[in-house]
Parts: C-alpha cells; sequence; structure tokens
C-alpha cells in the first residue's frame, strides 16, 4: 500500500485538524524548550503539512525546513506564510551546502526580519530525504508515520539528517473523548462486518514508533507537553467519518463507504437519541512527545 498523501483534504486540514491560537503558540514554546533550541537550531519537520508545528515554531526565531509529498498541503502553508508577512525569495535546489543535488526538488523559501528566521519548504518522500548525514539539530515528526508505507526507513531518515546529540520529536495528540468514541468504534466493527478494511499503510501506533526505536538501542522518553479542554458533540464526531475528511475513510470503495455511513447514522441516532446528538461533550487533549536524543560520537 503506498504512502498516504492529503492533497484531497488540504482545503479543509486545519478547520478539522488545526489547534486553537493560544494552544499553537503554547505547543511551539514547549517544543522549542524541550530540544533545547537556541536561535542557531535548525530544524527539520518531516510531514510539515499545513504548517500547524512549523509556522508557529519558525516564527519564534529559527531556521526551519518542512518536508512532504502533499504540494497541496504545502500550498496552504505558503499562503499562510504569505498573510503572516513573511517574505519569499527564489534560490534554485542545490544553493545550499546541505541541499543534495543529484535529483532537483521542487523548493520555496521563505524569511522574515524580527525575529530572524527562515522556513524552506521542500517536496519530497521522507523516505528519502535529500540532505546529507547530520544536517540538522532537531526532527519533528507529528502524526505522520501511521500513513507512510516502510515507516521505520523513515524513522531511520530522521535520524540519519540528525547532528549527534540531535533530538527526534515524535509527537502525537491524545483524547480523552470516551462519550464519543463509540462513533468511530461502531464505525469500524460495520466496515469490517461489509468486507472492508481501513488498515492505513504505517506504525499501527506511535508507541509501535517508540519500541521499535527502543530496540535499535535508543532511548525514548515520554513528555505530556500540553493539555487543554474542548468540546464535542455526538453530531459532529458521526460528521467526522460521513464528511469523508478522515484519512481511514478514503481507503474504502465508495459502494462500502456508503453503505457503512448508513448503518452507521442509523446506529447513531437509536444510541444518542435526536435530542441529545448537538448534546455538548467535554474532553481532555494531550499534545505528546516521545523524545529520542541521537548518540555523541
Amino acid at each position: 500500500m503506498p504512502s498516504i498523501s492529503f492533497d484531497p483534504v488540504a482545503h479543509a486540514y486545519d478547520q478539522t485538524r488545526g489547534y486553537p491560537a493560544e494552544i499553537e503558540q503554547e505547543i511551539a514554546s514547549a517544543l522549542e524548550q524541550t530540544a533545547h533550541a537556541t536561535g542557531q537550531t535548525a530544524f527539520i519537520e518531516v510531514g510539515v503539512g499545513t504548517g500547524r508545528i512549523a509556522l508557529p515554531l519558525a516564527t519564534l526565531g529559527h531556521t526551519y525546513t518542512g518536508v512532504d509529498i502533499s504540494e497541496k498541503m504545502l500550498a496552504q502553508l505558503e499562503s499562510k506564510l504569505l498573510l503572516q508577512n513573511w517574505e519569499e525569495y527564489t534560490q534554485p535546489w542545490g544553493s545550499r551546502a546541505d541541499e543534495i543535488d543529484l535529483t532537483t526538488h521542487p523548493v520555496r523559501r521563505f524569511a522574515r526580519v524580527d525575529p530572524a528566521a527562515s522556513l524552506r519548504l521542500v517536496t519530497s518522500d521522507i523516505t528519502t530525504l535529500p540532505f546529507p548525514n547530520a544536517s540538522f539539530d532537531a526532527a519533528i515528526a507529528a502524526h505522520i508515520f501511521h500513513l507512510v508505507d516502510g515507516w521505520q526507513q523513515a524513522v531511520r531518515e530522521a535520524l540519519r539528517v540528525l547532528r549527534p546529540g540531535g533530538y527526534l520529536l515524535h509527537c502525537w495528540d491524545e483524547h480523552d473523548d470516551t462519550a464519543l468514541q463509540s462513533v468511530t468504534e461502531t464505525w469500524l466493527k460495520i466496515v469490517e462486518g461489509l468486507g472492508g478494511d481501513v488498515s492505513r499503510p504505517g506504525a499501527k501506533s506511535p508507541r509501535m514508533v517508540s519500541a521499535w526505536l527502543r530496540e535499535q538501542g535508543l532511548p525514548v522518553e515520554e513528555l505530556s507537553l500540553v493539555r487543554w479542554e474542548s468540546t464535542t458533540t455526538p453530531r459532529r464526531a458521526l460528521q467526522r467519518i460521513t464528511s469523508r475528511l478522515w484519512s481511514r475513510t478514503w481507503l474504502l470503495s465508495d459502494a462500502i463507504f456508503r453503505s457503512s455511513v448508513q448503518q452507521l447514522e442509523a446506529w447513531a441516532l437509536n444510541h444518542f437519541g435526536e435530542a441529545h446528538m448537538d448534546t455538548q461533550h467535554t474532553r481532555i487533549n494531550q499534545f505528546i512527545v516521545h523524545l529520542t536524543q541521537v548518540p555523541q560520537e
């Protein structure tokens, strides 16, 4: 199964998966501290997407490189950079010492003055990063390895481009939303009953990645960097699936997906009742980082 590109939902990604502005800033500051970053720290983010991590972190005053296979996701980030008065400048691929010029990669470059920062966006597969060994001080991977066929190679590449003593920050969100988790669990059971398969190509869970890193003899430290509350409703939980904006829904044929939605909608109305479909449920969210430091030489 090929890796999953988010081109189909780039237009709606920030609306469905973005962080509140204040949480976005908290995450950026927490990542900066966790990576022991200074103004000289060079960041790379594999699977940078629309920049919900990259933009606030780079804006703190960092040299940042974002890599993604989705040109439409990168286009969303580029639009946000221009709206926030970053200046775009042109240099061909291979102009920088850390750009391997055997193969040309689409690249767009942005900079700002106060504080001094740069953001380089590269279209590339993260299983073959176009950078030499030991090019960066910190590598960020947020919600990406479950989408990548050959995820172990993607992790190896992130480690390869880190300098000795550099940090890999593997990040994801966790939600305490057991009241509505039944919507997802029921849909998965319905799909299985219809003969569908929504297994994604990459790691089955974030902690599978950490287990693999430990098998390679690398340390992994779990950190909960930011916690916040949000609300949702049974109807919104249902729409997460029926809108087909969730990556698992893309793996089904149209016929199986339509049938699964019909059954799920009937179940939800019976389970929650129409009068309670818009009842607000509070959930606790956490931004989790598994931190790995590359050994010093």
